[in-house]
């Protein structure tokens, strides 16, 4: 694994309470990814040194924020939907079923509509607005995840977002 550490967030009321594994292994992130419930678990951070890091924040309502920074200066978001297909020969089984798995929920229709405002969803323990762009779910999150655990790198099948609010002037 490329990921050097796992942080997760744990709330109760107003007191988090940060649970960090070192080294942690696909499974380890996978759970905490997958824990996320936009009420007591709402972040998840893989770090890889210093500079670069994901942070997977939401869970609630099924949706989840994913943001990348490989030098801690310029941010990435993952945008929905996704918009390539799967060529690499050297995709990975797992990865290949879980884009199977993120195709046939596109197919399937969302039962909940968002607003014209966007998706609230808490992240980090704080409730906001984000734009429907921006907002993925799990499938979708966990091949992002699973590509940077591996290899500290954007998942190059995925459509990604410079953050321009969030790049030092």
């Amino acid at each position: 694994m490329f990921v050097s550490k796992l942080y997760t967030d744990k709330w109760t009321g107003n007191r988090n309470e940060e649970t960090v594994i070192e080294n942690p292994n696909w499974q380890q992130i996978k759970t905490a990814i997958c824990e996320l419930d936009g009420k007591h678990k709402t972040l998840v951070s893989l770090e890889t040194d210093d500079q670069s890091y994901m942070m997977i924040g939401g869970g609630n309502d099924a949706q989840y924020l994913v943001t990348v920074t490989l030098d801690n200066e310029i941010f990435y978001s993952l945008l929905h939907p996704i918009d390539h297909e799967i060529t690499k020969s050297d995709t990975s089984v797992e990865k290949i079923n879980l884009y199977i798995f993120y195709q046939a929920l596109i197919k399937a229709k969302s039962n909940n509509a968002n607003s014209a405002n966007g998706q609230r969803l808490v992240v980090g323990g704080q409730a906001g607005n984000y734009s429907e762009k921006i907002c993925v779910n799990l499938p979708q999150c966990l091949i992002a995840a699973i590509t940077f655990a591996e290899s500290g790198e954007l998942e190059p099948l995925f459509s990604w977002q410079e953050d321009e609010s969030l790049v030092a002037v």
